[in-house]
């Protein structure tokens, strides 16, 4: 996971609303982010796609970062990795990176379809 990775999930979240903004949006957009120019036709069935991925990895990012703050002690016993609460952290941790790798990787594609390279 690099940080074109991490580009990439911030664009696939804003260019399906970038799409409604019009045409000078998803320019700047493209080119601030992925540092190409963005496409037409299909593009708008990738925005589409991509979307999901993206908030479902900064959900996983934000739940994960916030994840001790939603600890509870009645909830301790039937956790995944409890009762502690950094074996809970832990498992849930690297379940979570297995989805965002994932994620991530289908986003590369789905991404590339909407962009062509400067």
């Amino acid at each position: 996971m690099s940080i074109s990775d991490w580009k990439r999930t911030i664009y696939a979240a804003l260019a399906l609303p970038a799409f409604l903004a019009g045409p000078a949006a998803r320019r700047w957009l493209a080119r601030r982010l992925l540092g190409a120019e963005p496409r037409g036709g299909p593009a708008f069935f990738a925005a589409l796609a991509a979307f999901p991925f993206a908030l479902l990895i900064w959900f996983l990012v934000w739940r994960i970062t916030t994840f001790g703050f939603f600890w509870t002690e009645a909830g301790a016993a039937g956790s995944w990795g409890g009762p502690s609460l950094i074996g809970a952290w832990a498992v849930h941790f690297f379940g979570a990176l297995g989805m965002s790798v994932v994620a991530m990787w289908l986003l590369r594609p789905l991404t590339r379809w909407q962009v062509r390279d400067l």
